[in-house]
């Protein structure tokens, strides 16, 4: 009996899961320098939330991956949100790379990581002794458990005075079928 329950499990097809995506906001293709984007404007499959942006380029500093990041605060604090399709009941990886826009003050930049508009994560980059080419950028990751079909993600600068914000690279999505998560790991969204 143990032999047949086991091969019917291995024989069961594997859970229907969103793929995973990786995102260093190199669409649309910034010239040279930085493009402001205003709430309501696409960046590839983001949408600019709240206030503004700066799509910035590796002209400016250098970046955690690609050739361009994200700074949360244009001339205000601005947001990017993104609605990621999941499995309910399946545990979701959220990782990206922070940095900071030292050209301003204040020193420390800050902001939050939102999953289906509650906040998850507070974040904070110190941008002291940081120049062009010491970013200093920091990897970040959240468990979160998918409660419904998908899963709206949302980072927002908070820094003030706003104008020179968080940066954001190198974000990525990852279901728990294709990783392995920690025990208890998740918070339920």
């Amino acid at each position: 009996m143990r032999a047949l329950l086991a091969a019917a499990l291995l024989a069961a097809p594997a859970p229907v899961v969103a793929p995973a995506f990786q995102d260093g906001f190199e669409s649309p293709a910034v010239p040279s320098g930085f493009s402001r984007l205003s709430a309501g404007t696409q960046i590839g499959p983001w949408q600019v939330s709240a206030g503004d942006v700066d799509l910035s380029t590796t002209h400016l500093w250098t970046t955690a991956e690609g050739r361009q990041n994200l700074d949360l605060d244009g001339t205000t604090n601005g947001a990017v949100t993104r609605t990621v399709p999941t499995t309910p009941l399946l545990t979701y990886r959220i990782t990206y790379a922070l940095g900071g826009n030292y050209v301003g003050p204040p020193a420390v930049k800050t902001g939050e990581l939102r999953v289906n508009n509650q906040p998850t994560q507070t974040l904070t980059f110190n941008t002291a002794g940081r120049s062009r080419d010491n970013m200093g950028y920091t990897r970040h990751t959240t468990y979160v458990l998918a409660k419904s079909r998908s899963l709206k993600i949302e980072f927002a600068g908070t820094t003030t005075p706003a104008g020179y914000g968080l940066l954001l690279d190198d974000v990525r999505v990852d279901s728990c079928v294709i990783i392995l998560c920690p025990r208890a790991a998740a918070v339920s969204r």
